[in-house]
């Protein structure tokens, strides 16, 4: 904002200068405008006519179609358009870093597809992650920030270590049920942190609704799924008109969406009102609201938001989390050198005595690598939930109009081969250069992940004490020999998880699992 001396302003002397200052501003605004529109947009494959690129929309595995037609168009932007929709994709870290970081300011609103925020819809619209940028959206930040931040997340540590303590102790009665049990874990401790509330079996309910519903979300985000995103039109049809089938699958993942958010929400306001209510942040929300502090909104509208920043909380953090540990055993089935490199640094650094605290973790920087390297190598958001630029701009010698979807490719960027070398290969030594980037694996500018600190602090607890107490390798054939797991994974608009996989999880010693039992008692 422009600021004058106060005797400026007040003199009728000055009010040609300022005219003249705000008729020079509008110009140049105007000018910078026109500039833009007469820009290129960035490349991109050769459209179709009318239609544009809508053929080629991809469907799966964007993050390397996207990757693919930078290379082959030799530029690092590049740009599709669909029914008049322009998608700008940036693949490298400078452009991303440039407009989602640097220029944050016009770069931090969402899309609205119409599966997705349509009230009439599935209508997941305010889902912290997904609200555009505005009042409504900076209010949710602010409260998640508030119970989030790096001093506020330290109140979860007892907690994340005692539900990863559990899960050790039955991944050791079961380890071939390990990709279950971590879930449950994840689930378990966002559902206790969140609402208070305790899971206590494998197939908890709530842990198995979160699953589905942010499935089902995810599909309904790919815009090549449902023409409704592509010809907005189409939500008006009615459900008797031949073809619209798809509006029953809608009514069923909105029935999965409300069981998602509201049914943990009002347990807990029951438990409040009953006086049985363990400590949550969902509890301390609702005191500061009963306290008077809703920021100047109605009782139920400021109610709503804390109803839809815990739910985000919650579907959000259980996810991925689980995902990056799975990512996690699946490297350390493959590389048997990395595991027994951090299990060295971890006998040398704690013994075998103990398992590792969250107090260890500046004492083991190999440990970080690999808590890096699980992060770049298969990305849980390969391809970061799209932003929208709410004004025209422009980036070296292209057009970005206004309105247009913004995507920041994680996996592009952190395969990048001049930045780390052979980047399919799971390497953590390549952090143990200073100069080598961390992956931007939570996001970009004002969107980024807030709950960043929690989820490294799980990742963290979880690898290394598997890693204390667990050898990790691959299943053997009827011969003896090594049976590797396929690296494949499976996408879709907004996650990236392992295809269920086999390996052999068993203790590495009598003294790993009694540090197991007696860290089991102590929490």
């Amino acid at each position: 904002m422009i600021s004058m001396p106060n005797q400026l302003l007040s003199s009728t002397n000055g009010l040609p200068l300022v005219a003249l200052t705000l008729i020079l501003a509008s110009w140049a605004l105007y000018a910078r405008s026109r500039r833009t529109q007469k820009l290129p947009l960035p490349p991109g494959p050769k459209p179709d006519p009318v239609i544009g690129h809508l053929r080629m929309l991809p469907t799966s595995d964007e993050h390397r179609i996207y990757a693919r037609w930078s290379k082959d168009l030799n530029s690092d932007i590049v740009s599709i358009s669909v029914m008049g929709q322009t998608i700008v994709v940036l693949n490298s870290a400078e452009a991303a870093n440039e407009l989602l970081d640097r220029r944050s300011a016009i770069y931090s609103s969402r899309s609205e597809l119409p599966m997705i925020s349509d009230p009439d819809l599935i209508d997941w619209s305010r889902i912290t992650g997904l609200l555009p940028y505005g009042e409504r959206w900076r209010s949710q930040r602010r409260m998640t920030h508030r119970v989030l931040h790096k001093g506020a997340s330290i109140q979860f540590w007892p907690l994340v270590i005692k539900e990863s303590r559990l899960a050790l102790q039955r991944i050791l009665t079961n380890p071939d049920n390990f990709i279950r049990e971590i879930r449950r874990m994840t689930g378990s401790t966002l559902l206790s942190a969140v609402y208070g509330y305790e899971v206590t079996s494998a197939h908890d309910p709530l842990v198995e609704v979160v699953e589905n519903a942010l499935d089902h979300l995810s599909d309904a985000g790919i815009p090549g799924n449902f023409l409704v995103n592509t010809i907005p039109a189409l939500r008006y049809i009615p459900e008797w008109f031949p073809g619209t089938k798809w509006k029953q699958t809608v009514k069923a993942w909105r029935k999965e969406r409300d069981e998602m958010v509201d049914v943990p929400f009002n347990w807990t306001k029951q438990q409040i009102a009953s006086g049985t209510a363990p400590p949550s942040i969902l509890r301390s929300l609702l005191a500061e609201l009963e306290n008077g502090s809703n920021a100047g909104h109605d009782y139920a509208e400021e109610e709503d938001r804390i109803k839809w920043v815990t739910g985000t909380l919650f579907g959000a953090g259980a996810d991925t989390s689980a995902i990056s540990i799975l990512v996690f055993i699946l490297a350390m089935t493959l590389n048997q050198h990395v595991l027994l490199k951090a299990q060295a640094e971890i006998d040398q650094v704690i013994g075998q005595d103990r398992l590792p605290e969250m107090n260890d973790r500046e004492s083991l920087p190999y440990l970080e690598c690999v808590l890096r390297e699980v992060l770049r190598w298969q990305p849980v958001t390969p391809i970061a939930i799209p932003h929208v630029c709410i004004d025209d701009d422009e980036y070296k010698g292209y057009s970005i109009p206004k309105g247009a979807i913004v995507i920041g490719n994680v996996w592009a960027i952190g395969h990048n081969e001049s930045v780390y070398r052979a980047p399919e290969q799971f390497n953590p030594d390549r952090f143990l250069d200073p100069q080598v980037p961390k992956p931007p694996s939570f996001g970009f500018g004002r969107r980024s992940c807030p709950g960043v600190h929690l989820a490294e602090s799980t990742l963290f607890i979880t690898m290394a004490s598997m890693l204390a107490v667990f050898d990790i390798r691959p299943i053997k054939d009827e011969k003896g020999n090594d049976i590797l797991p396929e690296i494949k994974m499976k996408s879709n608009a907004l996650v990236s998880s392992p295809a269920d996989f086999k390996c052999s999880i068993t203790p590495r010693s009598a003294k790993s699992v009694q540090a197991l039992k007696l860290s089991a008692i102590e929490t």
